[in-house]
């Protein structure tokens, strides 16, 4: 996860080094990887790739590539990738899926090496703003992404009060599992002003709604399947509901970079 905001005292450096370990740590496996490849993205995650969508030929840069199955599914739609990880295993781990797909992407470490590459027609990440600063981090990819071209996140919000107190009170106690690393934070409506402020335009939504889904995950951590399917089936009523997005545990944030600013065009 390239660029961690840092934690009360201690630096970016330090909460970097952190990252780099957790996620170092926690790489899925191979089998894993590609079962989530064949399995096909989830529904938040389609509505990611359609902002960026048609990609045949498309520069796209994929923020916090982890173990690279979303690098690979861009991949596979025609699409050029730059994968950005600060963890050099994870790269690694990306690197293996892609080459036992049959598919080529660039890999880097730095969203330094990556503006090399740049600039691109798109840019996405899945789960990875919220373990960053966010209003360091969004002028540092806007200026990755080319003057009219899109960007999507699909990331964890604090918007729901419910799942708030559950994440800060209850997760890691109880026997209700901690997921994630000790210095991410889900998004707040200060992010999503500071996405705007960068790309010019920022909208959210929700393909699926995950209320009901995440206690499921994080209590019964599906072990009940009927319990597991009226869940859904009650999240998906929900999502029909107006003004209901906030509710959902993720959300996707969908950029825009303006081609003009002031009136004036933005230098490519």
């Amino acid at each position: 996860m390239p660029g961690a905001a840092p934690g009360p005292g201690h630096s970016a450096v330090d909460r970097d080094d952190r990252e780099r370990d957790f996620w170092g740590h926690h790489i899925p496996s191979l089998e894993t990887c590609l079962a989530e490849y064949a399995a096909g993205p989830d529904e938040n995650t389609e509505a990611m790739l359609q902002v960026v969508s048609p990609m045949n030929g498309a520069r796209i840069l994929d923020f916090a590539c982890g173990g690279g199955v979303t690098t690979a599914w861009m991949a596979a739609r025609g699409a050029e990738v730059t994968g950005v990880d600060l963890s050099p295993d994870s790269l690694a781990r990306a690197r293996e899926v892609l080459g036992a797909l049959g598919l080529a992407a660039t890999f880097v470490t730095t969203l330094e090496a990556a503006a090399g590459l740049g600039p691109f027609d798109g840019v996405v990440g899945r789960f990875a703003l919220h373990h960053t600063n966010v209003p360091e981090m969004a002028p540092q990819l806007a200026r990755l992404l080319r003057p009219g071209g899109a960007g999507a996140f699909v990331e964890t919000f604090g918007t729901n009060p419910v799942l708030r107190f559950a994440r800060q009170s209850i997760t890691g106690r109880f026997g209700v599992r901690k997921l994630g690393t000790d210095d991410e934070r889900p998004l707040d409506r200060a992010d999503l002003a500071a996405l705007e402020a960068a790309f010019g335009r920022m909208t959210v939504r929700c393909a699926q709604m995950y209320f009901l889904r995440i206690l499921d995950r994080q209590v019964l951590q599906y072990r009940y399947p009927r319990a597991s399917a009226a869940m859904g089936w009650i999240d998906d009523r929900i999502g029909q509901l107006p003004r209901s997005v906030p509710f959902s545990y993720f959300q996707v944030v969908e950029v825009h970079r303006p081609l003009r600013e002031g009136g004036h065009a933005i230098p490519a």
